[in-house]
């Protein structure tokens, strides 16, 4: 399991009580394993920003060692 990148994941507004955290560190190789690690899925509703820069709602962008992963509601702005 030492190939799994550990990855930073934060949580903000209603994910975080969703997610029933706000931040922590997991291992994931994906998106989408980062979003299954704190009980989310990447859909209409949720999005993740990449290392504050990159946007997605895509399960399979890669990630690497010291990334840092938001997941935040999609509809958060209204």
């Amino acid at each position: 399991m030492s190939d799994v990148p550990e990855v930073r994941v934060s949580c903000y507004g209603a994910l975080a009580s969703r997610a029933r955290t706000r931040s922590l560190t997991v291992r994931a190789r994906t998106l989408g394993e980062a979003a299954a690690a704190v009980g989310l899925e990447l859909n209409l509703h949720v999005v993740a920003a990449l290392n504050g820069e990159r946007i997605s709602r895509d399960p399979e962008v890669v990630l690497a060692a010291g990334d840092s992963v938001a997941f935040i509601s999609a509809d958060a702005g209204g």
